[in-house]
């Protein structure tokens, strides 16, 4: 008996439609990076009519939420600490500008009570605010 082997065809595989899979893949995270916020702190800022711009130099992000919670770029700080976390930040990031990003519901006060102790640290202060609709 003579067994002979068949030859197999080769397979290939089409990568043609691929090309268009990693294309919509690309489309799709791109498009979801965008919405992702770099100010995770939820605010409802102040209105103003003239927007200013922010320097371009070294900044420290202060934010005050609606429940009195103090952040330092995104870190949590304790209200009794806040003037030794500020001091640290001017001295390691060698800033001259606070921006402080302020729930609009809080009271004058308390952006007076920052401004006293930017001053202190002889920091300029720009407030964050919303452009008017």
């Amino acid at each position: 008996m003579n067994f002979r082997k068949r030859a197999r065809e080769a397979s290939e595989v089409e990568t043609g439609a691929l090309a268009d899979i990693l294309f919509f893949l690309l489309m799709f995270f791109l498009m979801i990076s965008t919405l992702a916020s770099p100010d995770a702190i939820k605010l409802l800022l102040p209105e103003t009519a003239k927007p200013m711009p922010t320097p371009a130099n070294e900044v420290i992000r202060l934010t005050v939420d609606e429940k009195l919670n103090y952040y330092i770029d995104d870190r949590l700080v304790d209200v009794a600490n806040l003037e030794t976390e500020l001091t640290n930040e001017v001295t390691t990031k060698k800033a001259v500008t606070l921006v402080v990003r302020m729930d609009r519901n809080q009271t004058v006060q308390e952006l007076t009570n920052i401004y006293d102790l930017a001053a202190k640290l002889k920091l300029s202060m720009v407030m964050a605010a919303e452009k008017k609709k």
